[in-house]
């Protein structure tokens, strides 16, 4: 079961203090409280703006305004204000104010899924806290501690945290610090204590909830304590069947009160926002249920509370309730304009939330991805049944322009790069360029079915291949297993088995097709399609193969070798703890004696000459068509741990972006960035997401790039073949060139596996 901290709010108890800017630090308080938090902001930042407030209101304003754009989701002023507030606290020597930042950073960044910098930060905050000797600042610093603790899956330490809170700010008398702790509580106890005790907690957090006055504090805590339960029921099924009828009986009254109670609470107090959130949590609560007609009320108040605030990053949640609970009852076309509703709320902000949950990888699959493709089922379904074929033609462009919105996000939300989208709004539509011979193939991996479109001429067509997400994840699994494991053939039969499903149901439109451009969706990008096997040739014998990670791409062009200069680079040297690559120099040699007289010009760095600092100077100073990168390459989930190897250093992705100086420093685009030794790790298809986004993130028209690590040799003779095809024969393409160096490869008995032509990936352009 997924651990899932609530942190709704951050408590507003900084200092009593008189200011000088009172007023304006009251109303935002109050402001604060009754969770208009834009107003609060604006009462905060015009106190802020003030020059003769002292360092301590200063903390305190950038410790309010932290809460309130936490609130909002803006979690990138969240840092920027803490940090701040942190180093004035610590230089000002006033550890009371430090330990209450700390604590509050520490909230911060367990909200976007670090828990061992949020560990670290609340281990800081209670040694700063026993320095004060001050109960209530030790109960909230060891509350932080136990969320990160708990996040981290220490859960008898985090009871043990919570715990040692909960007497210190008893100690306090600080009624709403004993409350949230407890809740925290709760949420450990899922994972350390039987049912019984567990409901025993449940009791007990109701009874502290009960003695706190009717505040948002209040009304938060009770939906956390409602969500905390909840959660397990909607999505874990073995705490579901643990219940008899008597313990579920008692657990759903406990949730069904503690939602209501927050909704008295925040409509007498005029709180927009938690009625809104307590009402959605009520509609949750009656669709697990599959009480439809009651789930669908109190979302249409909660749909109702949330525009009366303006507050999209809740509202688009509720209309995709909405849809959820249209869709359980057959009524698809209110449930394709309750997910239209949700899509088009959440498009504008997803990059805010993006920001928010970019190091939780699951939870843009929970925010994010599961609006825009439960549209895109919908709109796929509806396009199935509808005969008049402009409509169907709208309904498929409608899917995919929303599954395109996913595409995107993933990128985001993987280069933590807002300028990927800019880049990519330069860009030009694959699918509206109506290209002779080329077929893009567009597989969607829905949860109870596979997609497959493909897009001939400019025209969509949609085959429904009856296979879930699962089953297809598990195929997809073992066939990237048995691709690198050479001699073994064993991966034949998935190769089959995929071919089966991706393939065969469109091969009547692939008649006069001689080029496929693939989009691939989640685990599919973990393989090369080009493997998969009819029973006699594999997919790349019959066709030429590209990918781009979305359909936008850098307007498909041929390259102009005659007024071309390319740059060679390599490492053949054992650095870093790397091996050596020793055929390195031969391929390098190789190219050079290939372009040479077919080229304008050549530069080359080996080993030493290829430093950090030399790569960037060599860049700045001359403008290449093509680089050429021979040298280690580690792809990895986390962006911050994927490289190119230099001779001295690793460069980044940021710092390739950076070297190459494409976008706003650069006329024109890069044409082509090959990476001959780069490698993800196996089954990981962020990494992949991160491979198959290269070509976008350095701003180049196209990459070649490995998915795997190839054999050093085999490298050599596959980007040899490939430079020799694309050079001697002008006018052929990317796709045909790259593609005839594997059939070559396919040819030799040395290198029939795929293990040894198969990673090598064309991405983006084509042409």
């Amino acid at each position: 079961m997924k651990t899932k901290i609530i942190l709704l709010i951050f408590i507003i108890g900084i200092t009593n203090a008189t200011f000088s800017v009172a007023n304006n630090i009251q109303l935002g308080d109050i402001s604060f409280q009754n969770g208009n938090f834009q107003q609060a902001i604006k009462y905060w930042e015009n106190d802020l703006s003030k020059i003769d407030i002292q360092v301590s209101q200063r903390v305190d304003i950038l410790t309010r305004l932290a809460a309130a754009y936490q609130a909002i989701g803006m979690h990138s002023q969240v840092f920027t204000l803490l940090s701040e507030a942190v180093s004035l606290a610590q230089q000002n020597k006033d550890m009371e104010r430090s330990a209450i930042v700390l604590s509050q950073l520490s909230d911060a960044w367990l909200s976007i899924g670090d828990a061992e910098e949020a560990l670290t930060l609340a281990d800081n905050s209670f040694t700063d806290a026993k320095e004060t000797k001050k109960p209530n600042i030790l109960a909230r610093a060891l509350n932080s501690q136990g969320n990160a603790l708990a996040i981290l899956e220490y859960y008898p330490e985090a009871v043990e945290a919570y715990k040692k809170s909960i007497s210190f700010a008893e100690q306090a008398g600080d009624l709403s610090l004993v409350a949230k702790a407890t809740v925290n509580r709760l949420n450990a106890a899922l994972y350390t204590e039987p049912l019984d005790k567990v409901i025993q907690i449940l009791g007990e957090t109701w009874q502290k909830l009960q003695k706190l006055p009717d505040n948002r504090d209040k009304a938060a805590n009770f939906i956390s304590m409602g969500a905390i339960i909840l959660e397990p029921l909607r999505t874990d099924k073995e705490f579901s069947e643990q219940l008899n009828d008597s313990n579920k009986k008692i657990i759903l009254s406990y949730i069904y009160t503690a939602f209501s109670k927050a909704v008295d609470i925040a409509k007498n107090i005029q709180d927009n926002r938690t009625a809104s959130v307590a009402y959605g949590r009520l509609g949750e609560l009656y669709e697990n249920e599959k009480r439809y007609s009651e789930a669908l009320t109190f979302t249409r108040q909660a749909v109702f509370f949330a525009k009366q605030g303006l507050f999209p990053h809740i509202l688009y949640r509720w209309y995709w309730l909405q849809g959820r609970i249209f869709k359980a009852q057959q009524e698809f076309d209110s449930a394709i304009e309750a997910f239209r509703l949700a899509s088009d709320t959440l498009k504008p902000i997803q990059q805010v939330l993006k920001i928010g949950y970019r190091r939780l990888p699951d939870n843009f699959d929970d925010i994010v991805k599961p609006v825009h493709y439960g549209l895109a089922s919908l709109l796929l379904q509806k396009a199935a049944i509808t005969d008049n074929i402009d409509a169907k033609q709208e309904l498929l462009l409608e899917a995919v322009e929303k599954s395109e919105l996913v595409k995107v996000a993933e990128l985001q939300e993987y280069f933590q790069d807002e300028c990927v989208s800019s880049l990519q709004a330069k860009n030009i539509r694959l699918d509206r360029l109506a290209l002779p011979d080329m077929a893009i193939l567009y597989p969607l991996a829905l949860p109870d079915r596979l997609v497959v479109l493909v897009n001939i001429n400019g025209t969509f067509h949609q085959k429904v291949v009856p296979v879930t997400a699962e089953e297809l994840n598990k195929v997809v699994w073992n066939f990237r297993l048995g691709l690198q494991t050479r001699p073994n053939n064993r991966f034949l039969h998935q190769a089959k088995q995929l071919y089966d499903w991706l393939i065969r149901p469109i091969e009547s439109y692939l008649a006069d097709v001689d080029t496929i451009v693939v989009v691939p969706d989640g685990k599919l990008r973990m393989i090369p399609l080009s493997t998969l096997y009819d029973g006699k040739q594999f997919l790349i014998e019959k066709y030429a193969m590209a990918l781009t990670p979305g359909l936008k791409l850098v307007s498909p062009q041929s390259i102009e070798w005659d007024s071309s200069e390319i740059l060679l680079v390599g490492l053949s040297d054992a650095v870093q703890g790397y091996p050596p690559l020793p055929n390195v120099p031969t391929e390098l040699k190789n190219i050079k004696d290939i372009t040479e007289g077919n080229i304008s010009g050549e530069k080359s760095m080996l080993n030493t000459e290829y430093s950090l600092d030399n790569f960037h100077n060599n860049l700045k100073s001359n403008e290449y068509s093509v680089i050429h990168l021979a040298t280690h390459g580690e792809f990895d989930a986390n962006p911050e741990d994927t490289y190119l190897l230099t001779y001295d250093s690793k460069m980044t992705m940021d710092k390739l972006q950076n070297v190459i100086g494409l976008g706003r420093f650069r006329d024109k685009p890069l044409e082509m960035l090959t990476l001959s030794a780069c490698k993800t790790a196996v089954g990981d298809d962020r990494a992949a997401l991160g491979l198959a986004g290269v070509a976008i993130k350095a701003g180049a028209r196209s990459a070649i790039a490995t998915l795997w690590f190839v054999d050093d040799e085999a490298t050599s003779v596959a980007i040899s073949d490939f430079y020799k095809e694309l050079l001697s024969n002008r006018g052929l393409s990317k796709a045909k060139a790259l593609q005839n160096a594997q059939k070559k490869l396919i040819a030799q008995e040395r290198y029939w596996h795929p293990a040894y032509w198969a990673p090598f990936l064309l991405i983006g352009n084509w042409l």
